[in-house]
């Protein structure tokens, strides 16, 4: 067990940043003393998390965690919950790509957000979402995990919802913080699943105040057998139900399927949030979880049957819709849901370092992508609807050029980062017999042909969205069917184009004489930047069957890195799987070629469809079904949300708690109300009246013991 205090200054460090901006920030009111705490102490976050992942001893070198004990936070019988963090090899990249691509977010927004009247409560927030994302993935154990998992759903809450007089903004918060809370409660099930089963919550092995912890993944390799690939393992209450609980979770916190209707409504926050929490962190806290816990899912080959259908049917539907938007954040953003289902796919076909690797890319090339359409929108006067863009590539060429190299990482075109990881994904895929460690894999045969057919309308909805941005004619002043200005009488009042406060970012009509403009360069850099990482950082990744074409036999530094962290368990099935893993045999080694390059060939006729599609016609039109987004939102509004909203109102609220609970306590009060109406007649002023009614009492009393009294006698 390795020891290193400075791991809480990587979480506790955006937390003084986000108090420092709340408190301070908010009465100076100074955007350069708020932007310099926010982006200092991701600084320091980031400094130190690749220090310890990266030194003497470091997390990703080192076959041992980092762990740093706080204190125990609960104790209770045999129940233990330290505030501890960890970094192991899987943490430790995390931490590495959250806090440094953050950090180039945070520089950008500085840049975006200036002029905005909320600008230190924007950092604010954005701070308090790093500490919470930080703790999410460093935290040792479920419990701890399970409070940042909370915070970043509160985070993303207030940063969807950061312009507080926007209709827009209210709805999709609210929608993010429901939808995510329906997922958690199977977070929390399964954490208590967990406990039942195996009597700990850690995720490492460790003594703390020589006190022996167990590790829930050491105790299930240990001393549990692998669940039948069976339905009835769902319900059986074993590592399956566990599974699956944690996967329900997921869905949430991941945008799957069926929970994944609140990320493209999240859009309407700022950009910059929509770059860090709904592209390159949160997003991906389901796939961590689920890698993290993978020593339960290998034994549980029925919940990763299910993750893997959720995750292809979730890349495709998303896929479908992405290619119909006309908003540039809504295509990214579901563009965004498809990617995290190859995520999802790669980790249910048993590929978990793969499925990492992807989350990795799309960090950087997601990122890129999303704070390069902020600069596209901050230099179109806020303007969203790439209907009314066009040509932008000559006003915008450094937006242009960067975004380029994002746009072929997450087409698939060789040497770009997204290539490695998505070629890889396909290929396990299509071999999931080989590698599956509970054996043969059903309906694999689908589940590749669904990805294959994902990756050639990825390439073709990238390529429209680059084609309606940056190409063709300019049509800023084109009258698009539906427009609708947030306030032109605003506008005309406000001159300076790139100031917006804090309840509106609508996007205002464009002056006759407008021309867009590059933007400054604290936003262009982190575009440089990312587009750098997003070119070259898959080479961490290149498998064996691409490197030996060059003559070089092992560099796949990242799968490396990352083998420990997946559980090696006892199945013959599973031992089978991993030698098959590290035997490149030469007729696997030539299939995956040949796959690779089907995959190039079909990125390539992808985009070449998009050009062919969209170039001379890019207002072409698409399928209203699809624009409408299969109509899921006014499915579940339908048949979930309307009812349970009526059955709410009318049974519930008027029928249970007006009707009954209310009624009950109101007729109490009513008839107290007549009773003592009837008794204040006899209340008429004269005492002689009084006096008789004392009299019949006192008679009334008399005569009643005279009468028992007689009883008693006789």
């Amino acid at each position: 067990m390795v020891e290193n205090n400075l791991l809480s200054l990587i979480i506790f460090a955006p937390l003084a940043g986000a108090v420092i901006n709340w408190l301070i920030g908010g009465r100076l009111k100074n955007e350069m003393f708020s932007g310099l705490v926010a982006c200092g102490t991701i600084a320091v976050s980031t400094v130190v998390a690749f220090m310890i992942a990266f030194g003497h001893n470091g997390a990703l070198h080192s076959e041992k965690p980092v762990l740093d004990h706080l204190w125990t936070w609960i104790q209770v019988g045999s129940f233990r919950a330290d505030f501890g963090l960890g970094m192991d090899r899987l943490s430790g990249i995390y931490a590495c790509f959250i806090t440094f691509v953050g950090l180039l977010i945070h520089i950008f927004a500085t840049g975006y957000m200036k002029g905005d009247k909320g600008f230190y409560r924007f950092f604010a927030y954005l701070n308090l979402f790093m500490f919470s994302m930080l703790t999410l993935i460093l935290a040792d154990n479920f419990l701890l995990m399970f409070v940042g998992w909370e915070g970043v759903g509160l985070c993303s809450y207030l940063l969807i919802g950061f312009y507080l007089k926007k209709d827009e903004a209210r709805r999709a918060a609210k929608k993010a913080f429901v939808m995510n809370r329906i997922g958690d409660w199977g977070v929390l099930i399964g954490i208590f699943l967990i406990f039942s089963l195996t009597g700990t919550i850690s995720f490492f092995d460790k003594t703390v105040d020589g006190q022996q912890v167990q590790s829930v993944f050491t105790f299930v390799l240990a001393n549990m057998s692998a669940d039948p690939f069976t339905w009835g393992a769902i319900f059986a209450g074993g590592l399956t139900s566990v599974g699956v609980l944690l996967f329900i979770g997921a869905t949430g916190k991941s945008a799957q399927i069926p929970l994944l209707t609140w990320l493209p409504d999240a859009m309407a926050g700022p950009t910059p949030v929509s770059a860090l929490i709904h592209a390159a962190t949160m997003v991906t806290a389901g796939v961590y979880l689920v890698v993290r816990s993978n020593a339960i899912y290998q034994m549980s080959p029925t919940a990763m049957w299910i993750i893997a259908v959720i995750g292809a049917a979730t890349a495709i539907f998303a896929a479908t819709i992405a290619i119909a938007q006309n908003d540039i954040k809504k295509v990214l953003a579901y563009s965004t849901v498809s990617q995290l289902g190859f995520m999802f796919l790669a980790a249910g076909v048993g590929a978990f370092v793969v499925a990492i690797f992807h989350v990795m890319t799309h960090a950087f090339f997601k990122a890129l992508l999303f704070l390069g359409s902020g600069s596209v929108i901050h230099g179109m006067h806020h303007e969203q609807d790439m209907r009314k863009m066009g040509g932008l590539r000559k006003h915008m060429p450094i937006t242009f050029i960067t975004m380029a190299m994002g746009w072929l990482a997450i087409c698939g075109i060789p040497i770009w980062a997204g290539f490695f990881s998505k070629d890889e994904i396909l290929y396990k895929t299509f071999a999931t017999d080989k590698y599956f460690p509970a054996g043969p894999f059903p309906g694999e045969e689908v589940l590749w042909a669904v990805a294959v057919f994902t990756a050639v309308l990825t390439a073709i909805y990238m390529t429209r969205m680059m084609v309606m941005t940056f190409w063709g004619e300019e049509r800023f002043h084109h009258q698009i069917e539906g427009e609708h200005h947030g306030d032109d009488h605003d506008a005309h009042e406000d001159t300076h184009a790139h100031v917006h406060d804090d309840h509106d970012e609508e996007h205002h009509a464009l002056p006759p004489n407008f021309k867009p403009h590059e933007s400054p360069w604290v936003m262009t850099m982190p575009l440089v930047i990312l587009a750098f990482l997003s070119t070259v950082g898959g080479l961490v990744g290149v498998p064996y069957a691409m490197s030996s074409i060059f003559g070089v036999k092992d560099a796949n530094a990242f799968e490396h890195v990352l083998e420990p962290v997946v559980a090696e368990t006892k199945m013959p099935t599973a031992i089978a799987a991993r030698e098959a893993a590290k035997s490149h045999a030469p007729e696997v080694v030539q299939k995956e070629r040949m796959l690779a390059g089907l995959s190039i060939v079909m990125a390539a006729i992808g985009i070449a469809i998009g050009f062919a599609l969209f170039l001379k016609t890019p207002l072409r039109k698409m399928p209203k079904i699809l624009e409408e987004k299969w109509r899921l939102d006014e499915l579940y509004n339908g048949y979930i949300v309307d009812p349970i909203t009526n059955l709410s109102r009318n049974g519930l609220w008027k029928g249970f708690d007006v009707g009954f609970i209310d009624g009950m306590v109101n007729g109490i009060g009513h008839f107290v109300i007549e009773a003592g109406s009837l008794v204040r007649q006899i209340q008429v002023g004269f005492v002689r009246s009084y006096a008789a009614i004392i009299l019949l009492g006192a008679l009334a009393v008399l005569g009643y013991f005279i009468y028992y009294g007689l009883k008693l006698v006789g």
